[in-house]
């Protein structure tokens, strides 16, 4: 089983490439994409790595800090839904700045923490506790 950490950091570099490839070619579908992608990563991040970085790191500002990150990521993806044109265009730029942020926050912070309290055993539990939550939401 692979580390949970890994899994996140697989992630991150999957909605990079999904926002590149975007700015790139302006393609509307890749929104849905993107969209798709951080929805599914925010649900299995409260299912399994909140809890888990609350319970073992036990830094409650470091996990509020990452629920504003995450509410302000949700708000914006509500704005970029009902746009279209140059409008969505600069919506999916903020999105990206607010993404790159939380996830320098993350890679920066967060994992460093976990991984220096964590077993091997207990990340890779984190690995498929990620996977179960994505499931869940498809």
């Amino acid at each position: 089983m692979a580390s949970g950490i890994d899994l996140l950091l697989a992630e991150h570099e999957l909605v990079d490439q999904l926002f590149d490839e975007f700015e790139s070619t302006g393609e509307g579908p890749l929104v849905g994409r993107i969209i798709d992608a951080l929805t599914a990563h925010d649900d299995a991040e409260h299912a399994a790595l909140y809890p888990m970085v609350g319970a073992l790191v036990g830094d409650s500002g470091m996990v509020a800090r990452c629920d504003v990150a995450h509410s302000a990521i949700k708000r914006q993806i509500d704005v970029i839904k009902s746009l279209e044109g140059p409008a969505l265009t600069d919506a999916v730029a903020r999105l990206r700045v607010l993404v790159a942020d939380h996830v320098r926050d993350e890679e920066t912070n967060v994992f460093p923490a976990l991984a220096s309290v964590a077993t091997t055993d207990v990340l890779e539990l984190l690995g498929a506790r990620l996977l179960q939550a994505k499931q869940r939401v498809g």
